[in-house]
């Protein structure tokens, strides 16, 4: 069977303690990626390297930090773009653009759900827009305006414990109305 392990505002944790409501959600999500993903419950990955890592890259928005946790080959995919990125290096320049848009960008994970060889990513990110931004219609200019999201990151591990495939997830529509694009 899988153990599930999961990363909450105190720390990791085994499933133990908290609300019968948390109990229940981590261990339904818990349940649906044992079953989604499977053919990986073998392989053991190390969830809080992992998101350590990640955090650190971002909160210090080092791109080349963030593109070494990925494959050479890696795959992202992302909310919004109209094609997945794919490589190292297309990762990196992803960033420092996010960077240069978000230069005070951070994260917090609220949740880290690990099974097999995926990893579930639930964070906040925060940021102010003072760079342009890439878009696929084109760079949009610093609007100045405070970002709070709430995004989900969906990774696949390699045996190498690097990031193989990573599926990002947010509410477009959140995002540019925290930008003032829409109402």
């Amino acid at each position: 069977f899988c153990q599930i392990n999961y990363y909450h505002s105190k720390g990791f944790s085994k499933i133990k303690g908290g609300t019968m409501k948390t109990k229940l959600s981590v261990l339904l999500l818990g349940f649906l990626l044992f079953f989604t993903f499977a053919q990986g419950a073998g392989e053991k990955v190390d969830s809080k390297k992992i998101a350590e890592g990640l955090q650190k890259a971002i909160n210090n928005h080092d791109a080349a930090m963030m593109a070494e946790l990925y494959t050479e080959d890696a795959i992202l995919v992302m909310s919004g773009e109209p094609e997945p990125l794919r490589g190292r290096k297309a990762i990196e320049k992803n960033h420092v653009a996010l960077f240069r848009a978000f230069p005070d960008m951070k994260i917090e994970f609220t949740l880290v759900l690990e099974s097999g060889n995926y990893i579930v990513f639930e964070q906040i990110v925060r940021g102010t827009h003072k760079g342009p931004f890439p878009t696929p219609a084109g760079d949009l200019p610093a609007t100045g305006r405070k970002i709070e999201l709430q995004m989900v990151w969906i990774a696949k591990i390699s045996p190498e414990g690097l990031i193989a495939e990573d599926r990002t997830y947010y509410d477009t529509g959140e995002f540019m109305r925290q930008l003032g694009l829409m109402e």
